[in-house]
């Protein structure tokens, strides 16, 4: 997502794997689909009664505030002076600045608030809701809507809807995010460092162009009760896509729990670690991740990992833990992984397959690969 400049040639290496997966024409021929309400209904149900809207004291931002084509500015000052801030019950127009959250913020969104960005997306940094170096956030029910169809000359591969950057204790309660230029959520550090304690609970994110959510660097981070769809356009094209940008990152104690992805480019969830590859043994890195209730409904893969692709010595360790898993209609293999034997422990159970002969080809091909185990 927001990899710097530095570090782009970088990152193209190790991610072979993906480009590979994007460049044989797959995305020009991808086209959205609807997902029904039924899907719909079991993830995203944002509850405007709740004890979020009854926070006293809160300051209600009234509509008559919001003038001209550009609300940038107001916004971003009240967001400054206010501890627990109530938006205006209608569309709130923001430039290519976007929005940042500071510490001790509550954002609370009403059922007609939407945040339209107006863009352009122009390279590293042009998210539209931006809490870098915070904590104690919360942002609640927010309706953000990305500038990915703007007619504007736009440029890269970022601009998420939410960004979370070296930030602790963090939450996105039921986000509606659409047509981001890059990611849906982005979580994670640009500079070395890492977020910590950051939950998303509920939610949908739709057409996102690169990935629904990315997790790049954290520690204690929760992904839980979403639903992702129609995620293409740049790769990764991930509904959920953990990968660290390079060794300085961490990836702990990471869960994924009862996520449905629809319709996505790749991969409904995809693990690339390449990044914490080191020719140093003292950087090398222990991951542990688990995914508990996956759905995946005709993406191109239920899941994907590429773990160790790169020429360096030593690869990440640690454990990776699918279970409870439920792949239905892939486009192509149920699971694809790059064929290297890798360091990290990865058990699948519990994993269910629609096709007969897929789950057969997923259960041969892991017996093939070191460090990979099925159980009941």
């Amino acid at each position: 997502m927001m990899y710097k400049d530095i570090f782009q040639l970088f990152f193209l290496r190790i991610s072979l794997g993906f480009v590979l997966l994007s460049c044989d024409g797959f995305a020009q021929g991808f086209s959205t689909k609807v997902v029904s309400q039924q899907i719909v209904s079991k993830y995203y149900s944002p509850n405007y009664k709740s004890q979020y809207y009854t926070t006293d004291p809160i300051f209600i931002v009234g509509p008559e505030l919001l003038k001209g084509d550009d609300h940038t500015a107001v916004i971003q000052k009240i967001i400054d002076t206010h501890p627990n801030i109530l938006l205006p019950n209608t569309t709130i127009l923001i430039n290519k600045n976007g929005l940042k959250i500071g510490s001790d913020k509550k954002i609370v969104f009403q059922k007609n608030t939407k945040i339209k960005f107006l863009g352009p997306a122009n390279g590293s940094y042009s998210d539209v809701v931006k809490i870098y170096d915070a904590h104690n956030v919360e942002v609640i029910n927010p309706i953000i809507v990305g500038s990915r169809n703007s007619n504007l000359e736009q440029s890269g591969q970022w601009s998420a809807g939410i960004s979370v950057l070296n930030s602790k204790n963090i939450k996105i309660i039921n986000p509606r995010i659409t047509e981001t230029y890059g990611d849906g959520i982005f979580i994670g550090s640009e500079n070395g460092g890492f977020s910590e304690n950051v939950t998303i609970y509920g939610g949908w994110i739709d057409i996102a162009r690169r990935n629904g959510i990315s997790i790049t660097s954290g520690k204690n981070i929760k992904v839980q009760n979403i639903l992702i769809s129609n995620t293409f356009g740049h790769d990764p094209e991930s509904g959920i896509d953990i990968e660290p940008s390079w060794d300085k990152d961490i990836l702990e104690n990471i869960v994924v729990n009862n996520v449905c992805t629809f319709n996505n480019g790749s991969a409904g969830i995809s693990i690339n670690l390449n990044g914490l590859s080191t020719n140093d043994i003292k950087k090398a890195k222990a991951t542990n991740i688990l995914i508990d209730g996956h759905t995946d409904i005709g993406s191109r893969h239920g899941f994907l990992t590429s773990l160790n692709v790169t020429q360096d010595m030593f690869d990440a360790t640690g454990n990776i833990i699918i279970k409870n898993a439920d792949w239905k209609l892939s486009r192509d293999v149920a699971y694809w992984k790059t064929p290297q034997d890798h360091r990290v422990n990865i058990t699948f159970s519990r994993i269910k397959i629609d096709n007969v002969q897929k789950q057969r080809d997923f259960e041969s091909s892991i017996k093939k690969t070191q460090n990979i185990k099925l159980t009941q």
